[in-house]
């Protein structure tokens, strides 16, 4: 068992909380397709990448 996390640069609330990159979250209607690719089809994979999810993050500083 294993996994992978694939990441991209990072919202601008992210970057300003101090991160460089960012995970980027595969929208579930896109799962299945991800998991199971169609070999020669690499655009469609891209294409899912490209149609992440895009949640906003709050930050606070600690005390």
């Amino acid at each position: 068992m294993s996994f992978a996390a694939i990441t991209d640069e990072p919202a601008a609330e992210v970057a300003a909380a101090g991160h460089d990159r960012c995970i980027v979250p595969i929208k579930p209607e896109n799962m299945d397709a991800w998991l199971n690719p169609d070999p020669s089809d690499l655009a469609a994979s891209y294409a899912i990448l490209d149609d992440k999810e895009r949640p906003y993050y709050e930050h606070q500083l600690a005390a």
